[in-house]
């Protein structure tokens, strides 16, 4: 007689079955440039469809500077701006002291409790100072001490932009947030939380190109983690990103998002039936793009990411640009790396 031990009865196994059976209806197949670019083209207006339907309506900014710090090296300013009507983005300014025009660069954090406090080394004590210590957090004032004009914006759902109780979650008391919630209730309303993140990075394009400082040509992107998959949407549908850095943040779904349990932010609906996350960097071609993934990362696992990372390049390659994919391959977990990354962005952004 069986017994239920003889039975599958999960759900992601058939899932995951499925999706080894099931060709995505966009994946990359170009044969020249031209098949291509008309490729990024379909692929670039379905992944804002899934998104939620991007672009949304652009409201003024209406910014307003909250304050104005001058740190060793740089001054740190506090602005908010208007993203959607009645919704506004925090975002840490950080202006070099020295040479202009400046390099100017978005510094996107990942998940935990502190937001951009990491990002431009001003963490809280405790856990998220222990957190940030042990992932190189602090990369935006890196890069400010290196004459780079920095902006790290608050995303949704962390620090300032947590939704009260009981719209957030205490299961992790060090790291709380409010993706799920938010993110739950973005899809009821036929939007997604990613796609909301990524419309508040538009409206910081937009915002950028309002300020006084005096900048060079094009606009560099860095994130890690939550943060990496936030910029590489971003640069997919905004080309007004010219180069980027995904630290641990790029794995096939198959071999990270699908396997384990992610946070809700990570989900587009339907986004399989077209592409994989390699497709979706190759909306990025010809432009440069660095990949940073520790040895020992098991939510973006290495071996995944250098398999993405190969097919990228066969993107890259209908554009004559295989060479603008780059990767730093470190040692260690789940962190900023930058070995390479601070380099590689004085350099595509002359």
């Amino acid at each position: 007689m069986p017994t239920l031990s003889d039975f599958q009865l999960g759900t992601v196994p058939g899932l995951l079955r499925r999706y080894d059976q099931a060709p995505r209806r966009l994946a990359f197949a170009a044969a020249s440039r031209g098949e291509a670019e008309a490729w990024q083209m379909e692929l670039r207006q379905t992944l804002a469809r899934l998104l939620g339907g991007l672009p949304f309506q652009r409201c003024e900014l209406d910014p307003h500077l909250i304050e104005t710090v001058e740190e060793d090296g740089y001054t740190r300013q506090l602005v908010v701006f208007q993203s959607q009507p009645d919704e506004y983005v925090p975002c840490h300014v950080l202006i070099p002291r020295g040479a202009a025009p400046h390099r100017p660069v978005i510094a996107l954090h990942g998940h935990g409790s502190g937001g951009a406090r990491p990002v431009i080394g001003r963490p809280a004590e405790g856990a998220e100072a222990e957190h940030a210590r042990d992932a190189h957090y602090d990369y935006g004032r890196q890069l400010a001490l290196r004459g780079f004009l920095v902006f790290a914006p608050v995303m949704r759902g962390f620090a300032e932009r947590m939704e009260p109780p009981p719209l957030r979650n205490v299961l992790e008391p060090d790291y709380p947030s409010s993706c799920e919630a938010a993110g739950y209730n973005a899809l009821l309303a036929g939007q997604t939380l990613l796609g909301l993140r990524v419309w508040d990075q538009m409206r910081l394009i937009d915002y950028i190109q309002t300020r006084p400082e005096p900048r060079v040509p094009g606009l560099g992107g860095v994130g890690l983690s939550g943060g990496g998959t936030a910029m590489l949407y971003t640069a997919a549908l905004d080309p007004r990103l010219s180069c980027a850095v995904i630290s641990c943040a790029f794995s096939p779904f198959r071999a990270s998002i699908m396997p384990l349990s992610h946070c809700a932010c990570n989900y587009v609906p339907g986004i399989l039936q077209y592409a994989e996350l390699a497709d979706i960097a190759g909306l990025l071609a010809p432009r440069p793009v660095l990949i940073e993934a520790g040895s020992e990362d098991h939510i973006f696992p290495l071996a995944g990411t250098r398999q993405a990372v190969a097919d990228l390049r066969r993107i890259y390659e209908q554009f004559d640009a295989a060479d603008r994919v780059e990767t730093d391959y470190f040692e260690g977990g789940h962190r900023w790396s930058g070995a390479k990354a601070y380099a590689w962005l004085q350099k595509e952004l002359r």
